[in-house]
């Protein structure tokens, strides 16, 4: 870190302070190491350590007190909208009286906070030692990445958790490694690994680019999740599109020439896709579904009648209050199923969080995916493109599988690959003066 370039209370402070912003970037260099620990646990020792809770926790914790430090008023913001969402939740308790479902609720609020927390630090970092924080910033991501990788070679070679049980507990279908939640592995590969197809795509061999676009596809299949093998089939194809910048919503030679190849792939995914559902005795299923409900049945997996249920609660069971303030998980107790997520993200959030924190969620996504949009047509931007890809994917999977807004899983990077749109910002806006 450059000290020059920091307000410092003294030079003990300044090797202090310095110390705390390398312990949180290399503690979110390595984030997705202690998800992956928790799994381990859990499926070989069948104990749920909470090495990932205990890991992040601290985490959270350090970005506040360092956001605080040069912008107290950014803190008490990010801190005034948990006490905000965590109202509905807390009035709850009062007549649920679990503190467990309490717990639970403030968990999410940490999760929906922590995208906006990281990128609220690399903010003010990008004001006082832009360079430092901008090289981390591309450290934390290729270190998420090889990460994943790893969890991907240890689920090919058998290890960590099926994605799908097929006749019973020793036999499976697919691999999620040593990462527990599927879905939100799914979005966290489809962000990592297309940050890594859009570097090589600028910067390495259309070679290196091939390489990875096949390593990217294997690793797809190898979850065998519906996001995994269509996020890899769009990342490869949809890098050199958005990489067009000025000439992305024009009809251009490169989208000509790719049109043939996404046909020909499209139809072997499609193939693949139905091979891996009939091993896993899925395709009957969907195909009874299909017949049954038509083709929305099958996109959401039966999310579409838990949405017209959960609705019907939102309704007719819950007060004004809880409507506009939610009251978290609980609300799943007045359901006779008793469950109480849809997995749908903005769904979830108007039930938990009410009106004002799905208003709140929502607004955050909508608000990175137009800055990403406008950034991504600049000549010279540099990430833009890829983060405006990678979010709008997010968009569409948060409203298709859900686990994205209220990931913990996902959250990090979220924030830290958004996070460069403020180094592409920093660099536009230092150009309008020059040219000025």
């Amino acid at each position: 870190m450059q000290p020059a370039k920091i307000t410092l209370l003294s030079q003990r402070d300044d090797r202090v302070v310095a110390l705390l912003h390398y312990i949180v970037m290399w503690m979110m260099s390595g984030y997705l190491l202690a998800d992956m620990l928790s799994g381990v646990s859990l499926i070989y020792l069948g104990l749920d350590l909470k090495v990932s809770l205990i890991y992040k926790t601290p985490l959270f914790g350090l970005l506040l007190v360092l956001i605080g430090r040069y912008q107290f008023k950014l803190m008490l913001a990010i801190i005034s909208v948990i006490m905000v969402l965590m109202i509905g939740p807390v009035a709850s308790y009062f007549s649920v009286l679990k503190i467990s479902l309490l717990f639970a609720d403030f968990a999410y609020v940490v999760k929906i906070v922590m995208p906006m927390t990281v990128l609220a630090y690399f903010y003010v970092m990008s004001q006082l030692a832009p360079e430092w924080a901008l090289k981390w910033a591309k450290r934390i991501l290729w270190c998420g990445f090889f990460a994943l990788l790893v969890n991907f070679m240890f689920g090919a070679l058998g290890f960590g958790k099926a994605t799908y049980n097929v006749g019973g507990e020793q036999e499976g279908a697919g691999s999620t490694g040593f990462m527990m939640a599927g879905n939100e592995l799914g979005a966290t590969y489809l962000l990592l690994f297309g940050f890594a197809l859009h570097y090589a795509w600028n910067h390495k061999s259309l070679m290196f680019f091939s390489a990875l676009a096949f390593t990217t596809v294997l690793c797809g299949v190898l979850v065998a999740t519906k996001t995994t093998m269509l996020a890899s089939l769009i990342l490869i194809f949809m890098i050199p599109i958005v990489n067009e910048r000025a000439n992305l919503y024009r009809l251009t030679w490169l989208k000509i020439k790719i049109i043939i190849p996404v046909l020909i792939i499209t139809i072997v995914l499609v193939v693949m896709i139905v091979e891996i559902l009939e091993s896993v005795g899925l395709w009957e299923r969907m195909l009874w579904f299909y017949q049954k409900r038509g083709v929305i049945m099958i996109i959401w997996s039966n999310r579409d009648q838990f949405i017209i249920d959960m609705m019907q609660v939102y309704i007719h069971q819950s007060s004004l209050f809880e409507q506009f303030f939610g009251q978290g998980i609980s609300i799943g107790l007045k359901q006779l199923v008793g469950k109480g997520s849809v997995e749908v993200d903005i769904v979830d959030s108007l039930i938990w969080f009410g009106f004002l924190g799905a208003l709140f969620c929502s607004s955050f996504y909508i608000l990175l995916l137009s800055y990403s949009a406008k950034l991504a047509r600049l000549p010279d931007s540099q990430y833009a493109p890829c983060v405006f890809l990678v979010n709008s994917l997010l968009m569409l999977l948060s409203i298709l599988s859900g686990h994205i807004w209220m990931s913990g899983t996902i959250g990090i990077v979220v924030g830290v690959l958004n996070s460069l749109l403020w180094f592409e910002l920093k660099k536009s806006s230092s150009l309008s003066i020059r040219c000025a």
